[in-house]
């Protein structure tokens, strides 16, 4: 029976990056607000966890769409140091900063959020001491060090974060308006509480699960992937540690998941069934597969040019290979697959790009790519900085793409190259496949040759790519109107289950 307490979606993730474009687990977790708003209305609240209270609160009306839907809309930026006139005098201000950015750590210790702002805000200030060149360099320095002690990664990802948010102004917060008596969730008002972001970065799992255990709360997570306990190897350090005993504390008391593909359903009941888990039931676990609206038109000429010219690119003449530069995404496999191209063809091998945020790790790689000898100049090119109308534009203008990550919950760059009616050769992972429909073309990662032979065909047989052209255009993008429609026909129909995820037996 339908019940009118108030339906909880945990918007956690989106405020704490929300000086992020929402891409990602944060437009998942914007659609996941949108369908229940649009579908339950009043009775559904945007909420925060505050790990200092542990408690949900509530985001006031007032301050919400600034929070949660205006990620990348940047204010005035503040002005920011130019570069001092010397290499010295550029390191002595590298030294000065860092050294007063750990004289603010121990200042503003805690992990509470007003500690946490003001050790941010004092650093933020140091750092528009620095101009973009000299982080640039100080970065350089840090990612170096890296490899005497990999510890090192998380804390660079973090001062990256920072820094981006510094120089758009984007270090206001208005946490403690949030985090009021007025704005406490009162857990006795509550009946379903649905997560879709990253539940494993805090303790709001642990926080949930107690309140479904002392209040009724029927728990609904949306689970993206698997990857920090079946490819822990190859997962970044910090969401090895959270993600295990985050996963730990949500199947032993949850009531309903989503996954965003069948391969992460599957993933999902053999890991609870393998670890003594209570039972899942199965029909209470299912796929609600991502939206992937794309723009097929091309954009203006005049802004495809600009594009063009400054990216040293001609529009049909390159390859595309999108997704943050990490190691599970097999950059590396790629980069050598590129290297024999050119020493088996030379002269016919088209430039490979890449787009994507350096992630952890990948440090050496770049380098390695940025100094090798054998590679003819601009054989890849490295883009880091691409916005999201660019990326649309590379997509429309590539020859075809490439994505041999090792492993993915889901495969949104191959969606979204086929979403454009471009070819996609991806690796064999049984995410990457199911993604592409049919339209992609999986190769197996010990299958160089085939690689090898496919790549060079693609960009040297027109018969070829007509033909891998055709296959591409039977892709049939889904939307996410579709994504939100599904997501809460599940949630009614889950609705009147009084045994949640649970089965008899495990009962």
């Amino acid at each position: 029976m339908m019940t009118e307490k108030t339906i909880l979606i945990d918007l956690t993730t989106s405020y704490a990056f929300r000086h992020w474009k929402p891409m990602g687990i944060l437009r998942v977790e914007h659609e996941v607000w949108r369908a229940f708003r649009m579908r339950f209305g009043a009775r559904v609240c945007g909420v925060i966890y505050d790990a200092s209270r542990d408690g949900f609160y509530r985001i006031p009306q007032e301050i919400f769409d600034e929070l949660i839907f205006r990620n990348g809309c940047h204010p005035v930026a503040p002005a920011r140091a130019e570069s001092a006139r010397t290499r010295l005098g550029s390191w002595a201000r590298i030294g000065r900063f860092l050294w007063r950015a750990q004289r603010s750590r121990k200042r503003f210790r805690g992990t509470d959020e007003t500690a946490r702002s003001a050790r941010e805000g004092a650093i933020a200030g140091e750092l528009l001491r620095l101009s973009a060149e000299e982080y640039a360099r100080m970065r350089r320095a840090l990612v170096a060090l890296e490899r005497i002690h990999p510890a090192l990664s998380a804390r660079i990802q973090q001062l990256d974060a920072l820094n981006h948010r510094a120089h758009y102004g984007l270090i206001r917060t208005v946490h403690e308006e949030i985090c009021t008596d007025e704005n406490r969730i009162d857990p006795r008002n509550v009946g379903d509480y649905v997560s879709a972001g990253g539940f494993w970065s805090d303790d709001r799992y642990r926080c949930a699960y107690w309140m479904r255990a002392t209040h009724g709360w029927r728990l609904r997570y949306y689970v993206h992937d698997l990857i920090p306990v079946l490819w822990g190897h190859l997962a970044e350090p910090t969401t090895r540690k959270t993600y295990p005993p985050a996963l730990h504390w949500m199947l032993w008391g949850v009531d309903q998941v989503w996954t965003n593909s069948e391969t992460t359903r599957r993933d999902l009941l053999d890991h609870a069934q393998a670890h003594g888990y209570p039972a899942l039931d199965p029909a209470l676990v299912a796929p609600v597969l991502l939206g992937a609206d794309a723009a097929r038109g091309a954009g203006e000429d005049t802004t495809r040019a600009g594009i063009f010219a400054h990216r040293q690119l001609e529009p049909g003449r390159f390859v595309l290979m999108v997704g943050t530069q990490e190691p599970r995404k097999n950059y590396d496999f790629v980069y050598r697959l590129w290297r024999a191209l050119n020493e088996r063809h030379p002269g016919e091998v088209m430039p490979l790009v890449w787009v994507g945020q350096p992630g952890w790790s990948i440090g050496p790689l770049l380098e390695m790519v940025r100094n090798d000898t054998g590679l003819p100049h601009g054989a890849i090119r490295i883009l880091s900085d691409v916005e999201d109308a660019e990326l649309a534009e590379l997509y429309r203008a590539c020859r075809f793409t490439i994505y041999a990550s090792h492993y993915e919950g889901w495969g949104l760059p191959v969606v979204e190259a086929l979403s454009h009616g471009k070819p996609c050769l991806s690796s064999d992972a049984p995410a990457l496949i199911e993604a592409g429909g049919g339209a992609s073309e999986p190769i197996g990662l010990f299958e160089g040759e085939r690689w090898l032979a496919r790549c060079h065909a693609l960009m040297t047989d027109e018969a070829a790519y007509a033909g891998a052209l055709a296959r591409a255009a039977r892709f049939r993008a889904r939307s996410w109107t579709a994504f939100r429609n599904d997501l809460t026909a599940s949630f009614e129909a889950s609705e009147s289950e009084a045994g949640g995820l649970l089965t008899e037996d495990a009962a």
